[in-house]
């Protein structure tokens, strides 16, 4: 993974096509609660959502690398200004262009907070948005702070908050930290160590604030038009997903720099197929008990399996998993895949109002993966190719990059 937004530098194999897995298994959970929510066994559809902790872990040490690295030579390379111009680069081109067609264009946005108004096989609560107010905030980004507005639009984009929420945190977090002291792994691991700390304080305030409504189901506690999924939904709360892929990126930069002798290739992996285990064991047990803390859990298991992509990239060596991972159609998917996520569930909301997959079956859940999978993928193709890629790459809307913005072989994701 070639990432000159994020600063990292180098190569990365295998992360692409760990997210290319990740937006399919999202795509699929989503296909399940809209097309086969009672065929479906329960539960499989949750799980296979928590694929987004992939997504969020995967930013954080993607883009916490070239802070750490900062930290770690006692030195400031990293431009902040730089940095937050291809931060809202990285999002809001394609965000916006894919809201316009899919607002305007397909009136295939939600109106109204997805899990109220919306029904399974259903176009319910979805049109064409003009109200200036919920325009501007889902232009914005804006709409998943307020409730009544939260899973409006194109529902899924609530973690593009987040994303954007964890950005704009993570240089006040890091940037001081440069050369204030000769104990740069400690200073290195303190800005995942706050977002940790208010990611499960977040949970547990969540989880109490729930247990105090009546009424309300889990889901809807934490996706529905409520204070208690706003604060499910923010980097309060999911700050410690976010914090386990920093200190993966801690463990990589000082790797890389050969200063973590005890930290060996045996070790790392040993430790990624542990967190793997406990995090996905311990995300099933807590499923039903605790919901909130089931994040944590699988939080673990995606630190896990980064540590398994990244922890050879940092030695130079080659490792069979990566190269697994690193298979070309599974990558792409990866590399598309802010596209395919914002344009899989207009694609959901269009299948539905065809009546293609009304049965709530096992053929309607296939149909429909099947379908929303190809045509998201092919427009996402199409945006990546004519927006994402080159705004990442400096070149969008249409100007040529800056001298030294790195070589332009590799795609960014992140």
């Amino acid at each position: 993974m070639r990432d000159p937004t994020s600063q990292v530098g180098q190569y990365l194999g295998g992360l692409d096509g760990v997210r290319g897995a990740g937006a399919l298994a999202v795509l699929t959970a989503h296909c399940i609660v809209h097309f086969a929510p009672t065929s479906t066994p329960t539960g499989i559809a949750q799980i296979l959502a928590q694929a987004l902790t992939v997504f969020f872990a995967m930013s954080g040490m993607l883009i916490y690398t070239p802070f750490a690295r900062d930290i770690a030579r006692g030195e400031r390379k990293l431009n902040v200004r730089r940095y937050v111009s291809r931060r809202l680069l990285r999002i809001f081109p394609v965000y916006l262009v894919i809201f316009v067609i899919c607002d305007f264009g397909l009136r295939a946005v939600y109106l109204a907070n997805a899990v109220e108004a919306g029904a399974p096989a259903s176009d319910a609560g979805t049109g064409m948005m003009t109200d200036p107010g919920p325009l501007l905030l889902n232009l914005s980004l804006l709409q998943t702070f307020v409730p009544e507005h939260l899973q409006t639009g194109i529902n899924p984009s609530w973690s593009l908050t987040t994303e954007l929420t964890f950005y704009a945190l993570l240089p006040v977090l890091a940037v001081w930290l440069v050369g204030r002291s000769s104990r740069r792994l400690a200073l290195a691991l303190i800005p995942p160590a706050v977002l940790g700390a208010a990611g499960l304080a977040g949970r547990a305030w969540a989880e109490h604030l729930y247990a105090q409504t009546s009424g309300l189901t889990v889901f809807q506690a934490e996706f529905g038009a409520h204070g208690v999924a706003v604060l499910s939904r923010s980097l309060l709360a999911i700050g410690d997903t976010f914090a386990v892929g920093m200190v993966v990126a801690v463990l990589f930069v000082w790797t890389e720099r050969g200063e973590l002798p005890r930290w060996t290739r045996g070790i790392a992996t040993t430790t990624g197929w542990v967190l793997i285990v406990v995090g996905a064991v311990g995300g099933i047990v807590l499923r039903d008990s605790h919901p909130w803390f089931m994040g944590t859990f699988t939080s673990l298991a995606a630190g896990g399996v980064i540590v398994l992509m990244v922890d050879p990239g940092a030695r130079r060596e080659s490792s069979a998993l990566v190269r697994m991972a690193s298979w070309r159609p599974i990558e792409y998917l990866g590399e598309i895949s802010l596209s395919l996520y914002l344009w899989h569930f207009p694609m959901i909301i269009l299948a539905s109002r065809a009546g293609w997959f009304d049965t709530d079956s096992l053929a309607s859940l296939l149909g429909s993966v099947a379908l929303v999978a190809a045509v998201a993928t092919m427009l996402g193709a199409i945006t990546f190719t004519l927006i994402e890629r080159p705004a990442m790459t400096g070149q969008w809307p249409f100007t040529r990059s800056a001298p030294g913005d790195g070589p332009r072989q590799k795609v960014p994701r992140q």
